[in-house]
């Protein structure tokens, strides 16, 4: 169902910055995966439970600056209401997670 990955930047409160983001200029972005799949054969809920079985989301108490925030990136308001569903019932730690419109994406650098 995963058709492909790439790692990259996104999440910025500037729609198209001057500069595309890199590991030394990450401006306000966030490092993220973007992940392209074939709904026929994964949901989006199930992608959401993947993320949470392989990462474990930070205190954002404990974490400095934008750029390794946990967050859900989404493209559509039925992504937005799935992924604010599915962290509700992941009571305090989904708190931490934050949901946010997708932004520009920018693929890191090799």
């Amino acid at each position: 169902g995963v058709l492909e990955t790439v790692v990259g930047y996104t999440g910025s409160a500037e729609p198209k910055a001057n500069l595309n983001p890199t590991y030394q200029n990450i401006q306000d972005y966030a490092e993220a995966l973007r992940i392209t799949f074939d709904p026929n054969k994964v949901s989006y809920q199930e992608l959401l439970a993947m993320m949470f079985a392989f990462a474990t989301p930070a205190d954002p108490r404990f974490t400095k600056g934008r750029q390794y925030r946990f967050a859900i990136f989404y493209h559509t308001s039925e992504q937005k209401k799935m992924a604010e569903h599915f962290l509700e019932a992941r009571g305090r730690v989904g708190s931490w997670v934050s949901v946010e419109p997708a932004s520009d994406f920018y693929r890191a650098e090799e």
